[in-house]
């Protein structure tokens, strides 16, 4: 080479330092061994190459070529150039490591191995190319022997590191070598390195064996010794509460997290696991706070809305809750669970528009989803829509009956009776009911009642009315609805003092959440019976509870009107 060229080459050497710089971040290559530093190559100062220079110099070209073409036509174009690299310096043990990988994922286990080889050779003090060939041998080969040579270098090139234990340790185990197993976990705790991912991938060997109060006790040792190692760093700290949480102590984990986001409140995925915790701690309204200010901190946090809805399901505040499933939605990937989720609890709440809209919406995006239109159904019947939810059940039941019978079941009909019932088609109501009863007859309380009841308000098959709501009665005895329509049915044959009795059961039992059409019933019965100051209390009893019904007001002032043309009693003479 003339003293042009060695210039050109030195020059070269100084630039290409640069870009390896540049380039030095750990890559994420999941050879057995995950930890594939890069070793930049320090540049030349002295223009004069020496014949270890040009080689590095022309390793550092070549490089470069290699990265050229890897851009341009892919990894597999590249190879040739990076072989040709490690030729030229064989300790590039990052490089090394990548084409290794390269090898593994062709097929080409040999080529890997003899890459690992020169690599172990140039830099026997790096322990990722030992590493990587002792998981080689251990789970491509099945030569645990060779496995072991090369996973005892590792150790003993660095004892203060966790990868070559964790190797080691399979092997042992997996070959029923128990005993030496235990010996190197023992080792393994005299050593001292302030590293607690060291400690961490400890406990991850001790939580893969048989759950035992000993082993659990060792486990949080090694966690213990980890945050000890962690000091103040965010990453460390939780990394360390995640352990602590996946052990199940909360009380541990809490406070890790919250040093942690202290020092980094950035810290992705921290707050999360926070809040989680406090949720299930029971810490409600830490939880809140916490969620509450990811949410104005990142709109876009579709977590902490799911995080929010849960919270509020458990304290049984469903408004709020549904208002955070309702945003998360917007940000969530389609996923039909969230919207049943939405539908149900829109109908729960009573909020019959915001499932009709949801059902519409899921019904469009998820148009094999045969549940969402019956959502739809039960949510048109839910705001009156008794006549359009008809159709809708009609639908349904043609479409299910050819491809998805199985949701035809007892809800089904009890759910479409309802709706013709309120649509005032009672014949066909009374046919859906009797078809809800006979699909599921142990649990048919509900079918039972409602026919019974319907029967009962129109006069008409008393007997058969009675012995329903009897039947429904029979599994559900304290029921008050139930209550209510046995008193109903008896007082429309005539047998007014039993059916006093029913109703004055029903509002005991109703007594926490009173319904107007009991005390209304009730003061029926205290009419027919001519006790009207107390037919008068539960009609005003019934009024309270529902302001907007003519029919009671209309009793009121009837009644009224007869107190005052009755002439008053003269009194008594003196």
């Amino acid at each position: 080479m003339n003293q042009r060229s060695r210039m050109q080459l030195a020059g070269i050497a100084s630039v290409l330092a640069a870009v390896l710089a540049a380039l030095s971040a750990p890559s994420a290559l999941g050879l057995e061994a995950d930890l594939l530093p890069r070793e930049p190559i320090a540049p030349l100062e002295d223009p004069t190459l020496s014949a270890s220079g040009e080689r590095r110099a022309e390793a550092l070209a070549r490089y470069l070529q290699a990265l050229l073409e890897e851009e341009t036509h892919g990894p597999d174009q590249s190879l040739l150039t990076k072989r040709d690299v490690l030729a030229l310096e064989p300790g590039f043990t990052d490089l090394a490591m990548e084409v290794a990988h390269h090898y593994l994922r062709r097929g080409d286990v040999p080529e890997a191995i003899s890459v690992l080889k020169d690599a172990a050779k140039a830099a026997p003090r790096r322990i990722a190319p030992p590493v990587a060939l002792a998981g080689i041998y251990l789970r491509q080969l099945l030569k645990p022997d060779l496995a072991e040579k090369f996973a005892s270098q590792a150790l003993a090139a660095d004892p203060d590191d966790s990868a070559p234990y964790i190797v080691l340790y399979d092997i042992y185990k997996s070959t029923g070598q128990n005993a030496r197993g235990d010996a190197l976990f023992a080792k393994a705790l005299k050593r001292n390195p302030q590293s607690a991912d060291f400690w961490l991938d400890l406990a991850d060997l001790r939580l893969r064996e048989r759950s035992s109060d000993a082993n659990r006790a060792m486990v949080e040792d090694l966690i213990g010794r980890a945050q000890d190692a962690a000091g103040d760093t965010p990453e460390s700290l939780a990394r360390v509460a995640d352990y602590f949480s996946a052990i199940d102590l909360p009380d541990r984990a809490v406070p890790l997290y919250q040093m942690a986001l202290a020092v980094k409140p950035s810290l992705a995925g921290a707050r999360e696991k926070l809040a989680a915790l406090l949720l299930k701690k029971g810490d409600a309204s830490e939880a809140t706070r916490l969620l509450e200010e990811m949410i104005q901190a990142d709109p876009l946090n579709l977590k902490a809305y799911d995080q929010l809805a849960e919270l509020h399901l458990k304290s049984n505040d469903l408004s709020r809750a549904l208002a955070n499933m309702r945003q998360a939605i917007l940000l969530a990937p389609p996923d039909p669970r969230r919207y049943d989720h939405i539908i149900r609890l829109s109908l729960a709440t009573n909020d019959g528009n915001g499932a009709l809209k949801t059902a519409a919406e899921a019904e469009k995006i998820f148009p094999g989803v045969v549940e969402f239109s019956l959502y739809r159904a039960l949510a048109l019947s839910a705001v009156r829509e008794h006549e359009q939810s008809i159709k809708v059940f009609d639908r349904i039941l043609v479409e299910a009956g050819n491809f998805r019978p199985g949701i035809l079941d007892a809800d089904f009909y009890f759910s479409y009776g309802v709706a013709a019932e309120q649509s005032g088609r009672t014949v066909k109501a009374a046919e859906l009911f009797k078809k809800s009863i006979e699909l599921d007859p142990a649990l048919a309380a509900r079918a039972c009642n409602y026919l019974g009841y319907m029967w009962a308000d129109r006069g008409e098959n008393l007997a058969e009315a009675e012995q329903l709501i009897r039947r429904a009665l029979e599994a559900e005895p304290e029921n008050g609805a139930f209550l209510d329509s046995l008193g109903w049915v008896l007082f429309r044959q005539g047998r007014t003092e039993e059916a006093l009795q029913e109703l004055l059961r029903a509002t005991d039992r109703l007594a926490h959440e009173p319904d107007p059409v009991v005390w209304e019933h009730l003061g029926d019965v205290y009419e027919k019976l001519e006790k009207i100051s107390d037919a008068i209390h539960s009609w005003q009893k019934s009024l309270q509870l529902d302001p907007e019904n003519p029919a009671l007001t209309k009793k009121l002032d009837a009644r009224s009107a007869r107190i005052v043309k009755t002439p008053a009693r003269p009194e008594a003479a003196e």
